[in-house]
């Protein structure tokens, strides 16, 4: 279903911490997230990784990137009109749950994920974003989908 908001159509799949058909009861307390693009028509490519973060309360924290990225889809690297491309998909999933919710714990281990994982919206040495956000997610899906 479409959705409007402003002057643009999104028509893009948000899967916001889906999990066999569910939502991930595990997105709802402390632990690293993950949060990736891929296509519908590309089943067999590697979902991108665009960001990665911590919270005590994931699925709180993520409603508020989801708010951010449909105002301004340049959050995560993307422009106005992929919003309307019903062939992509936003993937918001648990990383690593945090149970016991220790917030040191939660930032040490987002490090360690943002080297392994490399989203291309962060440095990979910190949690903080990029300015050239946008020029770096905009190749790669040229590279990937639309060669």
């Amino acid at each position: 279903m479409d959705t409007e908001v402003g002057m643009t159509n999104i028509s893009m799949i948000v899967n916001f911490f889906q999990k066999d058909g569910h939502m991930d009861i595990k997105s709802i307390g402390a632990g690293v997230y993950i949060i990736e693009l891929s296509r519908v028509d590309y089943p067999l490519v590697e979902p991108l990784p665009l960001y990665i973060g911590q919270s005590v309360y994931m699925a709180k924290r993520c409603g508020e990137h989801l708010y951010e990225f449909i105002k301004e889809p340049e959050y995560f690297g993307l422009k106005t009109e992929d919003l309307a491309n019903d062939m992509l998909v936003l993937t918001i999933r648990v990383l690593e749950p945090f149970p016991d919710g220790i917030s040191e714990k939660l930032y040490e281990k987002e490090k360690k994920l943002i080297k392994k994982y490399k989203p291309r919206t962060q440095s990979y040495s910190s949690d903080r974003q990029i300015k050239e956000k946008l020029n770096i997610v905009q190749g790669e899906m040229k590279q990937l989908w639309y060669k």
